[in-house]
């Protein structure tokens, strides 16, 4: 939703990784963040096969 890619632009949060590696209660922290915004993001990201809290140090990420 709007809401949900608006709180995550105010939170500087620009890539799936970037979101994926926040944890719910991370994410239920940023302002006008709410449950249904959690619930929208987390049937995005688990379509995808990924969780929230994923440690990807192991993952080589290029910002550019």
């Amino acid at each position: 939703s709007v809401r949900a890619l608006n709180c995550l632009k105010a939170a500087e949060v620009d890539t799936l990784g970037d979101l994926v590696s926040f944890n719910k209660n991370d994410l239920m922290k940023f302002r006008n963040f709410g449950k249904k915004s959690l619930t929208e993001l987390e049937e995005l990201v688990n379509v995808k096969g990924l969780n929230f809290g994923m440690d990807l140090s192991k993952y080589k990420l290029d910002k550019d």
